[in-house]
């Protein structure tokens, strides 16, 4: 594992120089003359050579202002330590992957700044304080074609940005092209408010913020590994060749994501984020000649002490089973500041890497692959965080039950921004059932710090409802995904013949319908308004949708949010006259037929069909606003009656639904 890519040490001497207003005292120091990497918004990775950034404007520099800035690149490649502020933890950044942060003054003789969620106190002689105005280039986020885009400055002394990174679909409240402050990646500022933006992190709050009651975090940032990818290995194959050239380690991993996935309950999708980020998509030199593409055991103090593996399968089974299952990802372990790739803040990337915005790099990876791959793993979980602001430090009990006097088997530790995997939506007592970052033992009575072996449907834990803001509901269940010999409509143990058979396995196919969890496909289970949505917009290819606040009842984040506004925005649906939209609301017939018309007439499809509803015996049955769509769905064929009725005010079973769509295909 490594803090930073490959580091050859040489010394460069620093002098003094003095302003006309304050002397800064520049340590001498090494650094390292290796390149550091960029990337582009698409995840490709590029090596670049490393600068010192240091500002030596004497007029300018130490003028007074109240927007400051720290400039952490000092001194190269390097690594610069702090302590965070309130909790004494000991940590280090690299200020050739992320230059500036936030100055807040000085505390018992330190710099206090905010760099990628942490507070912290740095030596002022490792770290130089500017004037915002003195800066050529700062760090900062906008909107690219729907993306939420960070754009970070490696040195100050520049004007532009070494590295543009994806950080998830973009937030309805930010405009597209702006350019918005931010140094913890969950509240943004305009750029008019920098100085706005540091009172309010001076404190601890975020009362001003674009977003301030309504946090933003990053996906697949903030996801817990302790989950399962959607993809299967051939899948994931696939999605890898498309990102990678022939000589790419990385080609042919997808077998062992999935296996080691299951075996050792850490995330395939996730995983190999990691190891684009870090092998430059299989392509660096530890990837190519010691099968290493994590960078296992290269640290900045001896890099090329890093693991040769036999083969890059015996790596990623390593790193799984070992780095992750056993280490980052066990709350008992000393490098374990929660089971996400998170920030500096908290998460993996607390311990793992120099480089700030390691874990919001690899995060990126994850978005590109799963944009391409159709967009099946993104915000299928519900998650939830504990201290959303960071600077806020509660280490809070995760217990065996859904009651206070259950056993304690673990805390989160007092780092703000911990995130869980949140295995039921509706809390317990006042508790949520919750994901477990560490592997117990057989009688869940504690963590078992031996074994890397994980089971994702037995190892839950309990966490106050108290302590906890959900960021994401999903619908997804936890639990092993399997490998590509039981993938398709052969995982579904409730799919083995029947009328529906071949009507689940078309939509199944095609990703229209996909099951209730990994082994149910649940035919009998009536569908919601919400998740008939979801079916329109994916027969629709999941076209890009901004968020906009249509319906008070469809918020941000919710698995059926984007498909609504998207069938919203092309007139497919309307919501109901009391300005809801009813997304739980269980769909009736005539309502799935009235969507389905409108859903073909937006595309432009020939809906002039006509069947002769009056020949069913419960028309008068039929609502005006469905009476057209019904005489077309008849007409059409889509819809054959419910056993000799139209039964338009019936509920729909998922087989049914299945049944309509695969007529539908069929006839367009």
């Amino acid at each position: 594992m490594q803090k930073s890519i490959g580091i050859v040490v040489l010394s460069l001497f620093l002098g003094l120089f003095i302003s006309m207003y304050i002397a800064l005292e520049v340590r001498a120091e090494e650094y390292a003359d290796r390149p550091i990497t960029s990337m582009d918004e698409e995840g490709n990775i590029c090596e670049v050579e490393p600068e010192i950034g240091l500002v030596q404007d004497e007029i300018s520099t130490f003028a007074n202002t109240n927007e400051k800035i720290v400039n952490f690149n000092t001194k190269g490649n390097a690594v610069t330590e702090y302590v965070e502020f309130g909790t004494n933890e000991s940590g280090y950044t690299n200020g050739a992957f992320g230059a500036d942060a936030a100055y807040l003054g000085e505390s018992n003789g330190k710099i206090k700044f905010m760099l990628s969620g942490v507070i912290g106190l740095v030596d002022k002689g490792q770290v130089q304080v500017i004037n915002k105005s003195s800066a050529k280039a700062l760090s900062y986020y906008t909107v690219s074609n729907g993306w939420l885009v960070h754009k970070i400055v490696t040195n100050v002394n520049n004007g532009g940005a070494a590295s543009s990174v994806r950080c998830g679909k973009a937030p309805s409240y930010l405009s597209e092209g702006g350019q918005y402050f931010s140094y913890d990646g969950n509240y943004f500022y305009r750029a008019d408010s920098f100085g706005v933006m540091l009172e309010d992190y001076k404190h601890n709050n975020r009362n001003n913020a674009i977003n301030a009651a309504a946090p933003y975090f990053n996906y697949f940032q903030y996801l817990p590994l302790r989950s399962t990818s959607n993809y299967s290995a051939s899948v994931l194959d696939s999605l890898i060749i498309a990102k990678t050239t022939s000589e790419s380690k990385m080609r042919g991993i997808g077998d062992s994501l999935k296996k080691n996935q299951d075996s050792y309950g850490v995330n395939a999708i996730l995983t190999a984020g990691v190891a684009a980020n870090e092998s430059g998509w299989g392509n660096s030199y530890y990837a190519k000649y010691k099968n290493n593409l994590f960078g296992i055991a290269a640290v900045d103090s001896n890099p090329d002490n890093a693991i040769a593996f036999p083969n890059v399968s015996t790596c990623i089974k390593d790193f799984m089973e070992t780095y992750m299952s056993k280490r980052y990802l066990n709350p008992q372990n000393w490098v374990y500041y929660g089971a996400f790739l998170g920030n500096k803040g908290s998460g993996i990337n607390v311990k793992y890497a120099s480089d700030p915005y390691w874990g919001e790099k690899a995060a990126a990876h994850a978005w590109n692959l799963d944009d391409h791959g159709g967009s099946l793993d993104q915000f299928a979980y519900s998650l939830g965080i504990k201290d959303p602001v960071a600077g806020v430090h509660q280490d809070i009990n995760v217990r065996a039950a859904s009651n206070l006097n259950s056993k304690v088997l673990y805390t989160t530790g007092s780092q703000s921004n911990v995130a869980f995997l949140i295995c039921d939506k509706n809390s317990q007592s006042g508790f949520y059932q919750v994901q477990s970052d560490g592997v117990l033992n057989a009688s869940k009575s504690g963590i078992d710090n031996n074994s890397g072996k994980y089971d994702f449907n037995k190892m839950r834990l309990f966490v106050s409802t108290d302590y906890i803001s959900i960021i994401n509901e999903g619908n997804k269940e936890n639990g092993n995904s399997g490998s590509d010999n039981i993938s398709g409509i052969g995982q579904f143990q409730d799919i083995n013949g029947g009328w529906f058979y071949e009507y689940v396995k078309y939509v199944y196919d095609r990703g229209i319908m996909t099951g209730l969890n990994q082994t149910t496909f649940g035919p009998t289970a009536i569908l919601s308004r919400g998740q008939f949505a979801t079916i329109l917009y994916r027969m629709a290819g999941q076209p890009n949708v901004s968020y906009s606040n249509v319906f008070p009842d469809v918020p941000q984040g919710a698995f059926f949010t984007l498909p609504v506004l998207w069938a919203y925005n092309n007139g497919i649906i309307t919501g109901y006259n009391n300005g809801y939209f009813g997304p739980p609301d269980l769909a009736t017939r005539e309502q799935i037929a009235t969507l389905m018309y409108r859903y073909a007439k937006s595309l432009g499809y020939d809906t002039s069909a006509k069947g002769d509803i009056n020949v069913f015996p419960d028309t008068n049955k039929v609502s005006g606003f469905a009476k057209e769509a019904m005489v077309w769905a008849v007409g059409s064929g889509i819809i054959k009656g419910d056993q000799g009725k139209l039964n338009p005010q019936g509920r729909l079973s998922r087989a049914q639904c299945a049944t309509i769509i695969t007529r539908f295909m069929e006839l367009y």
